[in-house]
């Protein structure tokens, strides 16, 4: 295991990994930190600082300075960013007029971290450097790979703290990398094990420390395979079984409060990292191209083509929305960095819109489920004005080929959900088949109340054709939050949930949507959400995605005009969803 973490703390980067591993570290040794990164703030050298005892020695103040990777002779005086001046910033002038009162007059241990080792041609500067700076306060260490992967072993992934073979599953999940399914669910356990190792509060803490490093390790080695599917999805499950463990802290400031909201963060900014290195490895360079996407799947068959294309706009749909939200959180001063949030939202939009035009598979989804990844597209795609043609074209285009499928017996969107019933469907073109696979449907529901809120009336009228003619048997429904939803939305412990059935669109659209959105009213459950009270709603998201749940209508609330506010234009409970929430 040792070897496993080394390897993984080689890889890592500097700024955002190594430096968010070590404080976290730090705290699971017994010391406070005092200091942690931040970018464009004046560091003096000192990337982290702690105060406390390690073993059985005296409380000591240990200042890191990190560095990736070996220590070259470059990296030790090449530039202003070397090693060799940040300890000299250390002792000219942090020790001097940056180190905290309470903490002067201790004894101060300046500590090189390194992911890596410290290449033989610098080992004589650093002795030199040594002999010549240390005193009877101040004393020097070397915190190498080695060093920093036998004090993980040993804080995080003892025996006594990790469930009985979870340390085997993580040996799996990364030895599986090249099958992702495979490895994903060998983290799946690995991660849900941890989660169930909640006995005390600093177990909770512990808990969820483990989960962002087992996270934070598996990346490593994706990265380093070129294949990072696997991490994405793990980046998913991680960030939800976190939230489910955060949510109990979240309005407590105690300290072990503020340590779960650290290592909460820890969590959500890998899960951040590896969504974009994701999008923008694997997705981001084919979007322009014609059939671009659908060549790099290199599926076997159509079916594979079309599986993969909506689960990657729902991938791209989310990262959206998560920008959106944090555009939305961000300080009112901070108008430049609202500014490129916004567009960025905007240029996730985009790259939905350029695969849809690249890739006619994204035109018809082969199953029901599917409408959850269109639902996500049109929610990031809603946030701008300029994206209403453009939606109503895409939906017009999805009615039009599944209308055309499901009069001629084709491969139209399906109930089906096992791989190989798909590749065999439509098994029979007469009607007794096709009324048992479109039994029920979200698909069509959700294309007349876009449609309702869009104002597309030729649409609507289109959906009420289709259930009147072809699929009068079939239940159109909508899902809905219940009591039970709290305890398995983000865990996806179990069923949850109530659903609207046998919603009539023959009705008009205002009336269509009035019963819609007064049923939300009606029910609580949305609102009593952890994310949605802490004002982290993109959560929601995350989980319907991941564990393939429709999104719940109240999400688009904000887009609904209540019939009291017709007349004046107010659109109702505008801030009511979009409101971006701090972590609590």
């Amino acid at each position: 295991m040792i070897l496993v973490i080394r390897q993984y703390l080689a890889s890592l980067r500097e700024r955002g990994e190594l430096d968010s591993i070590l404080p976290d570290l730090l705290s699971q040794l017994g010391l406070t930190v005092f200091s942690r990164p931040r970018r464009g703030t004046r560091q003096d050298g000192v990337d982290v600082g702690a105060v406390g005892r390690i073993g059985d020695g005296d409380e000591k103040v240990y200042l890191f300075s990190i560095k990736r990777g070996d220590l070259t002779r470059r990296e030790w005086e090449g530039d202003v960013q070397a090693l060799r001046p940040s300890l000299i910033a250390i002792l000219e002038v942090y020790v001097r007029n940056r180190l905290p009162p309470e903490h002067r007059g201790k004894p101060i241990v300046v500590c090189v971290c390194l992911g890596g080792d410290m290449r033989e041609e610098v080992r004589p500067d650093w002795v030199a450097f040594i002999e010549k700076h240390s005193s009877s306060t101040v004393s020097f260490e070397e915190w190498n790979g080695d060093k920093l992967a036998t004090l993980i072993q040993a804080s995080f992934l003892r025996e006594e703290l990790l469930p009985v073979g979870a340390r085997s599953n993580l040996r799996k999940t990364l030895a599986l990398l090249d099958e992702p399914e495979s490895s994903f669910a060998h983290f799946t356990a690995l991660i849900r094990s941890l989660a169930a190792a909640q006995d005390t509060d600093a177990a909770q803490v512990t808990a969820i420390r483990q989960m962002s490093l087992c996270l934070r390790i598996l990346f490593g080695w994706c990265r380093e395979a070129g294949n990072t599917e696997a991490a994405f999805l793990a980046g998913e499950l991680t960030l939800l079984h976190g939230w489910a463990i955060f949510k109990k802290w979240g309005s407590l400031r105690t300290k072990d409060a503020e340590a779960m909201r650290v290592a909460f963060q820890s969590i959500y900014e890998a899960y951040l990292e590896i969504s974009g290195d994701f999008i923008e490895g694997c997705v981001f360079p084919h979007v322009n191209k014609l059939h671009g996407l659908s060549t790099a799947v290199w599926g076997s068959c159509s079916l594979d083509v079309n599986l993969k294309l909506f689960d990657l706009i729902g991938r791209v749909g989310v990262a959206g929305l998560w920008v959106f939200w944090a555009a939305n959180r961000a300080a009112e001063d901070q108008t430049e960095e609202r500014t490129q949030l916004f567009k960025q939202a905007m240029g996730l939009g985009q790259a939905a819109k350029d695969m849809i035009a690249s890739n006619p598979a994204l035109l018809l989804p082969a199953t029901e489920d599917q409408a959850i990844d269109v639902a996500i597209v049109l929610l990031l795609l809603a946030h701008y004005e300029n994206n209403v043609d453009y939606m109503k074209s895409w939906l017009r285009e999805i009615l039009q080929r599944a209308v055309f499928t499901l009069r001629s017996h084709g491969h139209y969107p399906s109930t089906l959900r096992v791989y190989g019933e798909l590749l065999l469907h439509p098994k029979r073109q007469d009607d007794e088949y096709r009324k048992e696979v479109t039994a029920g449907s979200i698909l069509y529901p959700l294309i007349a109340v876009w449609a309702a809120l869009l104002n597309e009336h030729e649409i609507y009228e289109e959906i009420a054709v289709l259930r009147r003619e072809i699929l009068s048997h079939c239940t159109f429904q909508y899902w809905f939050p219940d009591e039970s939803t709290e305890e398995h939305l983000y865990t996806g412990g179990g069923p949850h949930g109530a659903t609207l059935t046998n919603v009539c669109v023959d009705r008009s659209e205002a009336e269509l949507l009035d019963q819609l959105f007064f049923e939300c009213e009606a029910t609580p459950h949305f609102e009593e959400l952890s994310a949605m009270k802490f004002g982290w709603w993109p959560l929601v998201v995350v989980a319907c995605r991941h564990h393939r749940l429709p999104l719940p209508l109240q999400l688009l609330k904000p887009l609904w005009r209540k019939p009291a506010d017709t007349a004046s234009g107010e659109v109702a409970g505008e801030d009511a969803e979009t409101e971006g929430g701090k972590l609590p």
